[in-house]
């Protein structure tokens, strides 16, 4: 049973979706490939058809682009090992490409608009109006380099080219100063931030990545709050495990499996760029470790995170 369980685990680590299926039968899918299929355990969803019929082809590592279906295009690959037949899924380069320029065109066309006002339409030349038209420049500026920067990150994360550098980590330390970063937001809507971490709860992770995860949970919780709620930091009752917790929105059930994937904003009417839980979880999945959502519409979120537990060699004094 043991030996499923952690079967399990790595399986679901992986970014790339992984079917499994015995002479025919699903037998297996990770977490990416539900993600990636809006599929369940015993049903494929709309990509199905195109699924089964993949797996009539009897040769190994034989690709196919699942395209037509949620107007998302996939890329399927088969491995035949003996009995097992394995379709691995990832999304195509047209799907990521498609995906960053949606999302960059906006701002770049809020800036061009604001250029052309400033410059050919005279605005710049009022002394009245010229102001608020650079104030919105640089704030369209700042949300297309954060963008920009957000992609890149993500891309390298996914990718696994960021070292990751482990090191003793006092967690309560790490909320306090992120509490302290965040106080001015979260005294704007009268928001309580509370840090119930000992003073003993100690983690081996990479400071810079783990702090972002930390600043980045702390901010949404702020951000989708009600006037006067709460943001709680707190363990859990498992070793190396802590929550964090606000008394907000709350999330619809039926949304909860994909808000770790780029872009998904659910609520449109605040800020943001919909790309900060999918680089949480990319780095807690870089750490081994993860990342569980429990929430409750009109009564708040939490965000459980877990890592592994390691040591490390200490330097000799």
């Amino acid at each position: 049973m043991l030996i499923q369980e952690n079967y399990n685990q790595i399986l679901n680590v992986l970014k790339t979706g992984i079917l499994i299926f015995e002479n025919g039968q699903l037998k297996n899918l990770n977490q990416a490939a539900k993600t990636l299929l809006k599929a369940e355990e015993n049903n494929l969803g709309p990509y199905q058809e195109s699924l089964l019929a993949l797996l009539k082809i009897n040769e190994n590592d034989y690709t196919k682009q699942l395209t037509g279906v949620l107007g998302k295009p996939l890329n399927a690959v088969l491995h035949i090992i003996e009995n097992l037949q394995i379709i691995e899924i990832s999304e195509s380069f047209e799907t990521k490409l498609g995906e960053a320029s949606h999302e960059l065109r906006r701002p770049l066309t809020n800036v061009k608009t604001l250029v052309d006002t400033l410059y050919l339409w005279g605005a710049g030349e009022d002394p009245n109006a010229r102001p608020k038209f650079l104030g919105q420049l640089h704030t369209e500026v700042e949300r297309l380099t954060k963008l920009v920067n957000e992609l890149l990150d993500l891309s390298r994360l996914q990718a696994g080219s960021i070292p990751i550098n482990f090191q003793q980590i006092a967690l309560k330390v790490l909320v306090q100063d992120s509490f302290d970063l965040l106080r001015e937001q979260a005294g704007k809507n009268k928001i309580e931030l509370i840090n119930q971490i000992p003073s003993n709860f100690v983690l081996i992770a990479d400071l810079d990545k783990l702090t972002h995860v930390v600043q980045n949970l702390i901010e949404n919780a702020i951000r989708y709050n009600k006037a006067g709620g709460q943001v709680i930091v707190k363990p859990t009752t498992e070793k190396n495990s802590f929550i964090v917790q606000d008394t907000g929105l709350g999330i619809k059930e039926e949304n909860i499996p994909f808000i770790f994937e780029r872009f998904k904003r659910f609520n449109k009417d605040l800020p943001g760029t919909g790309l900060g839980l999918a680089i949480v979880k990319s780095i807690i999945d870089l750490h081994g470790g993860k990342i569980e959502v429990k929430s409750k519409l009109g009564e708040g979120t939490e965000f459980i995170i877990s890592l592994p537990i390691k040591k490390i060699a200490l330097p000799l004094n």
